[in-house]
């Protein structure tokens, strides 16, 4: 959610957010036009009861588990207040976030980036008979194919300014002496999360990479790893001493070298990440899937984070893949998203 009002007036209307009564804290809400009376009264009635929702959602229905939602409060980012959901039953990870972000804005900045706009699917050939020929043919191929996709699928990603982007080769040994043969698929969703189109994208690729490469085609199905879409944050901290500095540079270096101690240091990134995922209504799933690969890269699994010393400062990085939408699926049809 973004606001409505300067930062100054945000910041002023954060605080003491966390003893204020519910009440009180969706006049403050509304007023930095973050909710609106609808959405308030929605979320005065505690949420979803009828079963019309859940019926088109899942299978065998007897109900709905409801999880608490609140708000980080005085969190800002690229130097704009944000006003960022939760849905989590963790005590504690809210009340977190919310103290270290008002310590923050006197002692450093949050910045951000995106690396990349490409989701990737990928059409696997199980056994390769002619490695040399596929790879050429695709090659050969390559801007038909990306045309023919576009125009006959991914129609409502060129309007929106996406689309497949590229077709690329990958050969995967198989641990037989053989070879996979993989097509990845690269396409800018836009603001979608981009998973369903992807899938059809690849299933319509199917029969014209078999025409063109003469190989079997023997699934097609989007990756959760997509290390063609990074989501870099950067926290630059100041007023640290040398040794608050040293202890968390060589509690970072543990969580690089330690997969042990990676996965707990992980898990606390998460708590972060995966609230925010299910009060927006999306795939949580997949984001840590996509994540935990992405810090297993190397070979190790390591840490998603990296804090080191820097001039006087404390910085610390995070990177990885958070693939999410704020249009379509769950995104569009929950009311709470």
């Amino acid at each position: 959610m973004g606001t409505k009002v300067d930062h100054q007036e945000v910041q002023d209307l954060f605080e003491g957010f966390s003893k204020l009564s519910r009440e009180e804290r969706f006049r403050r809400l509304a007023k930095m036009g973050a909710l609106n009376s609808e959405d308030i009264k929605y979320l005065k009635t505690g949420g979803l009861h009828g079963m019309d929702l859940a019926e088109k959602f899942i299978e065998n229905v007897i109900g709905y588990f409801q999880l608490p939602m609140g708000v980080i409060s005085n969190l800002v980012i690229d130097g704009l207040p944000r006003v960022v959901p939760m849905a989590v039953e963790e005590t504690s990870i809210i009340a977190a976030a919310s103290k270290t972000a008002k310590w923050l804005r006197g002692k450093g900045k949050i910045t951000t980036e995106t690396i990349g706009k490409n989701i990737i699917g990928q059409i696997q050939i199980n056994r390769i008979k002619d490695a040399e020929k596929f790879k050429t043919s695709i090659e050969a191929h390559k801007e038909e194919l990306i045309s023919s996709a576009n125009t006959e699928v991914a129609f409502g990603l060129v309007r929106r300014g996406g689309g497949v982007r590229d077709i690329q080769v990958r050969f995967v040994e198989r641990g037989d002496g053989g070879q996979m043969g993989v097509v990845h698929v690269l396409a800018d969703p836009c603001e979608a999360m981009g998973a369903n189109i992807m899938n059809q994208v690849c299933e319509f690729l199917k029969g014209p990479i078999q025409e063109i490469t003469g190989e079997t085609v023997t699934m097609c199905i989007l990756s959760n790893l997509v290390d063609t879409r990074l989501t870099r944050a950067r926290i630059e901290i100041n007023g640290l001493s040398e040794e608050e500095m040293d202890r968390i540079e060589e509690a970072s270096l543990f969580a690089q070298q330690d997969p042990y101690r990676a996965a707990t240091n992980n898990k606390g990134v998460l708590n972060g990440i995966d609230p925010i995922l299910i009060a927006t209504g999306n795939d949580w799933r997949a984001v840590e899937a996509g994540i935990h690969a992405y810090a297993a890269r190397s070979g190790q699994y390591r840490s998603l984070t990296i804090w080191k010393k820097v001039e006087g400062q404390l910085v610390g990085t995070f990177e990885a893949p958070v693939i999410l939408g704020v249009v379509g699926g769950v995104t569009k049809l929950h009311p709470t998203a």
